[in-house]
């Protein structure tokens, strides 16, 4: 038995101490309790409801001992004395849930609908069993690592699947697994790769979004206590920085110092046609632009005015709330500007070239892990099978991992933190050593702090190769730079841009993020829950170089594209009702060319989309 307790131990993420092994199995034989499974769930749900889920200790133990099994033989025994004297009470002690017995709820007839088993079917009072068959438990662990939460009720672990189909999606999935739905890349590198890493090494990764020599962590992270004042001030730091910047890539220095200039030059006849302002896009209500809603802030660096825009004129544009712009137009009468042209594209610092001496492979997957109708992480499960088989360089896990939306993260009988430890265990298990992990955060993680830019938690076990890095990054793999992060700024950027005659939108989405500098550029912020820090995306949110590969996942279809030399890739999400997918792409060494310039990234990077 003490094997078997060592793995149920195990399976809920604890390693006991020799001690605790010892102090288990005397409880256990003390107290007839000799189903190990048993013993760690009565342990679980005691630690859960009185210890804050603290792991076994001997001291523990012994307090587990009085308020758990002493309670269980004394009410025993009272139902045996009982019978022997034929008395039965309405609601006799011994006919309690279990549940009730380690403090979790009060005695509820109701909890009889929940409870299968009853202690009046026994001589004793157990957790209840599940109806599952056991060896689909032991099947399931030796495919993987079980991620499914205790909870407090469990029919909401059911399975809910759709009419007429065996998973739990609600839309026809159109295609089957391991289907490619995306392709980047030569031929020849795509034919010629078996997704598999060729040698076991490990990787050096340095964090490059850096403020004052540092990442964004839990030991500097300072919130809610940005001033409306500052947030003024962070704006105007911004429309200035970036209005220079466009305002240098439009104009050459003899036409700045010729044409009028909004507000200085507003109302004098030579404006005519000939009237450029620099100001941020805002919307009349905060909140999608149209073309009837739009006006722009201008400041001449004391006070700031308001102009209405007129896109009558306009042949092409592409604006979203928060964006600085440098517009080109008349004012006719008042405060209405009619625009004629609008500019948003200035000098980008491209890419450093690739510095790699071997293929590396990569694989990238986006939360949810889950279906939004159970907890049994199924896509991850999924996930984890292929990694066993191929074995990347690199792997890539963005959030959400634990969703506070999902419907039944409530119902969940252990704190977020055991939960998401336990989570990486399982993954960590599964990868090994020689694959480097980069688990990204996400403020819609229930473990997480709700703010923008979001820190990574703390783990209290830590492993070599498992990086946790706070939304949003970038970072330097051995010669690749990459950009990450786990806010759908593309899906907010199309829903609230007004657009006319710009193009493809995936690329129009990518490019107002390289041009305005930054990982989240709108202001306010499109999802009315995201708590937005002005100091903090000031400092950790900047995008001033582009990066070799940019990791943009969201509700947008799954797409790779090439921006300005720097790949672009969403890879979907990995749990969603139209058919999970992730992407997995390599990067190989390529020889210099001819003219010293750096080699097209087509020629030397191959990428997919897979259905999971």
């Amino acid at each position: 038995m003490d094997t078997e307790l060592k793995q149920q131990f195990d399976e809920i993420g604890v390693e006991p101490t020799d001690a605790v092994l010892d102090k288990c199995m005397e409880l256990a034989i003390s107290y007839g309790c000799m189903d190990a499974t048993e013993f760690v769930e009565q342990w679980m749900a005691f630690s859960l409801s009185h210890l804050h889920g603290d792991e076994p200790t001997p001291e523990n133990l012994g307090e587990f001992e009085r308020k758990v099994l002493q309670l269980k033989k004394e009410k025993v025994g009272f139902k045996t004395s009982t019978q022997k004297t034929k008395t039965y009470a309405p609601a006799p002690v011994a006919d309690t849930s279990s549940l009730s017995t380690y403090g979790l709820i009060e005695d509820d007839p109701m909890m009889d609908d929940y409870v299968s088993e009853s202690v009046t079917d026994s001589s004793m009072m157990h957790t209840p069993k599940s109806k599952k068959d056991p060896s689909s438990r032991t099947s399931a662990l030796k495919g993987g690592v079980l991620f499914s939460p205790a909870s407090y009720t469990p029919q909401s672990a059911k399975r809910t699947p759709a009419a007429g189909t065996g998973t739990p999606s609600t839309t026809t999935v159109a295609g089957k697994p391991g289907d490619t739905v995306d392709t980047f890349g030569h031929p020849k590198l795509l034919a010629g790769t078996e997704w598999q890493a060729k040698l076991e090494h490990s990787l050096s990764v340095s964090q490059k979004l850096l403020h004052q020599e540092a990442p964004l962590t839990l030991a500097n992270l300072s919130y809610m206590n940005d001033l409306l004042c500052d947030k003024c001030d962070d704006l105007e730091d911004r429309l200035e920085a970036t209005g220079r910047a466009l305002v240098e890539k439009k104009l050459s220095a003899e036409e700045v110092a010729e044409i009028s200039w909004y507000p200085q030059d507003g109302q004098t006849l030579q404006a005519l046609h000939k009237l450029y302002a620099v100001g941020m896009i805002h919307s009349e209500d905060d909140g999608p632009l149209d073309a009837y809603s739009s006006f722009m802030a201008v400041t001449d660096g004391e006070e700031c005015s308001y102009l209405e825009l007129n896109f009558t004129r306009i042949k092409s544009a592409s604006i979203f709330p928060g964006q600085v712009v440098l517009a080109k137009g008349f004012i006719p009468k008042g405060t209405t500007f009619v625009v004629e042209e609008i500019h948003t594209e200035r000098k980008l610092t491209p890419p450093s070239p690739l510095r790699v001496d071997r293929e590396l492979q990569f694989v990238v997957a986006a939360g949810p892990y889950t279906h939004s109708t159970d907890m049994f992480y199924d896509p991850l499960q999924d996930l984890l099978k292929y990694l066993k088989d191929h074995r990347p360089d690199v792997l890539v896990l963005v959030g959400p991992f634990v969703d506070a939306s999902h419907k039944l993260v409530a119902e969940m009988a252990e704190t977020f933190d055991s939960f998401f430890e336990k989570m990486i265990a399982g993954i960590m298990e599964v990868v090994g050593a020689h694959t480097t992990v980069l688990m990204v955060s996400s403020q819609k993680d229930a473990m997480s702090h709700a703010i923008y830019p979001t820190p990574p938690p703390i783990l209290r076990r830590t492993y070599p190769n498992l990086h946790l890095l706070p939304d949003p990054s970038i970072v330097d793999l051995d010669g690749i730079t990459m950009g990450v992060t786990s806010t759908d700024v593309v899906d907010h950027l199309l829903s609230h841009e007004f657009a006319v005659n710009s193009g493809e939108r995936m690329h129009r989405a990518i490019n107002h993020l390289f041009n305005q500098g930054s990982f989240y550029p709108m202001y306010p912020p499109a999802d009315e829950d995201m708590a937005y820090d002005s100091q903090l995306a000031l400092k950790y949110a900047q995008l001033r170089q582009l990066p070799n590969i940019l990791l943009l996942p969201g509700d947008q279809r799954h797409f790779i594209r090439l921006v300005s030399d720097c790949l672009v890739i969403n890879p979907g999400r990995l749990a969603d009702n139209k058919g999970g997918t992730f992407a997995r792409f390599l990067v190989t060494p390529t020889a210099p060319t001819a003219t010293g310039k750096a080699a097209s990234l087509f020629n030397s990077v191959a990428c997919q989309v897979q259905r999971i």
